[in-house]
């Protein structure tokens, strides 16, 4: 709070910093992880030297995995799945080596 930022409203765990000129910076914090984004790189600049002072931070650049969601950040956009992490799960029961269906179930199967 002490930076400037304001609680957002609707989201309990984001905050907003708006500068004089229009530019926003918006924090999400869940727990001791935080993203942040925006569109001014001094604003980014500013806002990890701060946190740095004032905590023990590791800055790990570009977004890949929040909260077990992995994030592609591409020219065409940002896309998020859980591709790992439905992985992990049908290893867990034994499930990895199952034949791929499209359809959840097959079309023209006699349920008994």
């Amino acid at each position: 709070m002490k930076e400037g930022f304001k609680k957002c409203l609707y989201e309990h765990s984001f905050f907003i910093k708006a500068h004089e000129r229009g530019k926003i910076l918006i924090v999400c914090l869940y727990v001791d992880d935080l993203i942040f984004t925006g569109y001014d790189e001094r604003m980014f600049t500013d806002f990890k030297k701060s946190m740095m002072h004032e905590f023990d931070m590791t800055d790990l650049e570009r977004m890949r995995y929040f909260l077990g969601i992995e994030v592609l950040q591409e020219h065409k956009g940002i896309f998020i799945h859980q591709r790992k992490y439905t992985h992990e799960v049908l290893q867990r029961f034994g499930m990895d080596k199952c034949n791929l269906v499209l359809n959840p179930i097959v079309p023209r199967f006699k349920l008994m």
